[in-house]
């Protein structure tokens, strides 16, 4: 019985991953307004096919290998916990927040779109079933975001992550961070509450939080962990 219990958490556990994954992908292609794009996983080099289609709330889930990516190796990203702060920090994706613990990743991916190509990079610490903490980070084509379109771009980024989770933006405000604009939103899907936030640093996109039920993750600790990203 123990282990029958313990093998339905693990699946619970990469349904979460893979359903955080599709709504990345989802949002990104939707904001690129692409109808299908191929994309290759750097990690281990297959190709697949993805097709955006933003009015269909079935996740699509993306391989295995795409949520348990093999470790790279390039030494660039620390993963190891800060004593004071538990700080996870990558000089390639110029970034720091608090993970309560090392995260899984990256996974990279690059997707060719009408707009141009697009690199995605992932993380995510999977506290449990019921929750999940993570950050995505992508970079745009140079000109895909203006100072005339940011802020629509992240209300649509917004939204369509929210869609494909099942869910829509509750709750949402807007952001300033070293003066680059963002946004927070929040939502709900059944037990789980979504709270995310974003911000266009250039034209690298940035969005992380947590997926929970509140039990797992308390919107005090959620709000802590977000509260914690910096821009290096």
């Amino acid at each position: 019985m123990h282990i029958f219990a313990l093998l339905n958490k693990t699946q619970k556990r990469k349904k979460m991953k893979k359903l955080i994954y599709a709504a990345m992908v989802t949002a990104l292609l939707g904001v690129a307004s692409c109808y299908q794009t191929t994309t290759n996983n750097k990690p281990n080099g297959k190709e697949t096919e993805v097709t955006d289609n933003n009015t269909d709330n079935n996740v699509q889930p993306a391989p295995d290998n795409n949520v348990q990516p093999a470790p790279d190796n390039n030494k660039k990203d620390n993963k190891k916990e800060d004593k004071d702060n538990n700080s996870f920090k990558s000089e390639e994706g110029r970034f720091s927040i608090n993970f309560p613990m090392p995260p899984a990743g990256p996974t990279k991916n690059t997707y060719t779109t009408k707009a141009g190509t697009i690199d995605n990079v992932q993380y995510v610490y999977t506290k449990s079933d019921k929750g999940s903490y993570f950050l995505s980070y992508s970079d745009y084509p140079a000109g895909a975001v203006t100072d005339d379109n940011v802020e629509a771009t992240l209300k649509t980024q917004a939204e369509s992550f929210m869609k494909k989770m099942g869910s829509k933006v509750e709750k949402s405000s807007s952001e300033r961070l070293d003066g680059n604009k963002g946004l927070s939103f929040s939502g709900k899907r059944d037990n789980l509450v979504i709270n995310m936030r974003s911000f266009f640093v250039g034209k690298r996109y940035y969005q992380f939080g947590t997926i929970a039920e509140e039990s797992e993750i308390p919107t005090k600790e959620s709000n802590k962990f977000i509260d914690s990203f910096k821009i290096k």
